[in-house]
């Protein structure tokens, strides 16, 4: 049974915190002090990995591991950002797991890009349901899903990249409402396969963490029922980044603005919803529709060697049409963030976020810098 959705006390929340950040400081602590024969920017493969530990209302306590190996797939090509795969894995206290594999290849002087990554597990989460009297209430659900996509770039223009993507995905969902209801509401067996096509305008001058430059990108992705998926609908995704350098590389302000529009019979799993890093402090799953637009800027901090912080701030609206946005819910969230930067030749930082959003918040752990992945 999923957890219900209610305020936990703070000194919970305070004990989480100084669980998380006790572990995050000894492993990076066992990490610096970790002696190797060979220096960073000479590893065939470099290695970045952080534990999870992590605390929300709907799902309980969240532990897991993220790893993520870097390398070159041709030594002499110095032209290609490094490829990378990586693994992650995580378990609830609500019986929610899940875990993936995922790959990066960039190639032939970055003309060629490739991404192919695979999943499975079993969610025990809510959506917010409208009732025309009580206002509304959380309902939970439970779905088992896998999933496997590729993805395949290739630049064409100067800076510009296009691409196709496939994604086959499976879901079987069971919804925890009143016995009377009928079957056919209460489970639903579904799969979103889908094609995409990608246009991708990239002007960073680095791909995990870029200091300058700027990237637009663009997806639409077709479900149909030739593909073998549930319903007919599309989904495009406009992403906008841009990154400054204020005095030094020690201090980049990041802006982003993102928007996700379903348009056809879009089913609920083909529904967007605010969170992650879009924006983060929204882990209850609530706000959710055919359209999400989100704005958000974050000021990023290397305030003393390998060490630095983030600030980020931003606002979402989840509409069913985009003319419902001035009379919609407006969804700030804002946060701060601690980093280390554990692979230097990569630009590659380790670190948490928490996060406050309305009603709601969120702790996040990651390999490499938001808007990035």
């Amino acid at each position: 049974m999923i957890l219900p959705h209610k305020t936990k006390t703070l000194s919970l929340r305070t004990l989480m915190l100084v669980l998380l950040g006790t572990l995050f400081i000894n492993t990076i602590s066992a990490i610096q002090n970790k002696k190797s024969s060979k220096p960073d920017s000479l590893k065939k493969v470099k290695i970045a990995a952080i534990p999870i530990i992590n605390y929300n209302p709907s799902q309980g306590l969240v532990i897991g591991a993220m790893g993520q190996g870097f390398y070159k797939l041709n030594a002499k090509d110095t032209i290609s950002p490094s490829s990378s795969s990586g693994i992650f894995g995580m378990y609830t206290t609500n019986k929610t797991y899940f875990v993936s594999l995922f790959q990066r290849l960039y190639f032939n002087e970055d003309k060629w890009r490739g991404m192919f990554a695979a999943g499975f597990g079993q969610m025990n989460f809510q959506f917010w349901q409208q009732l025309p009297i009580e206002g509304g209430t959380f309902i939970d659900f439970n779905t088992n899903a896998s999933f496997a996509l590729a993805r395949m770039e290739r630049k064409v223009y100067k800076e510009l990249y296009v691409g196709l993507e496939g994604v086959i995905s499976r879901a079987e969902t069971e919804y925890d409402i009143p016995d009377f209801f009928p079957d056919s509401l209460r489970y639903d067996k579904r799969n979103m396969n889908n094609l995409g096509l990608l246009l991708n305008f990239d002007k960073r001058e680095h791909q995990m963490n870029p200091y300058s430059g700027f990237n637009i990108a663009f997806k639409n992705s077709l479900y149909a029922t030739w593909l073998n998926s549930g319903n007919d609908f599309n989904k495009t995704e406009l992403t906008y980044n841009h990154y400054y350098q204020i005095n030094n590389e020690r201090n980049i302000l990041a802006t982003r603005f993102k928007t996700t529009i379903a348009s056809g019979d879009v089913p609920f799993q083909g529904q967007s919803v605010v969170g992650k890093d879009d924006i983060r402090g929204y882990t209850a799953g609530k706000h959710r529709n055919n359209q999400v637009y989100a704005l958000q800027t974050e000021y990023r901090w290397r305030f003393y060697k390998k060490f630095g912080m983030v600030g980020f701030a931003g606002v979402a609206s989840a509409v069913n049409n985009i003319k419902d946005i001035p009379k919609s819910e407006f969804l700030p969230g804002a946060g701060l963030g601690f980093r280390f930067l554990m692979l230097p030749s990569e630009r590659i930082n380790v670190g948490f976020d928490i996060a406050k959003g309305k009603d709601d918040w969120g702790l996040y752990f990651r390999i490499g810098e938001s808007f990035g992945r």
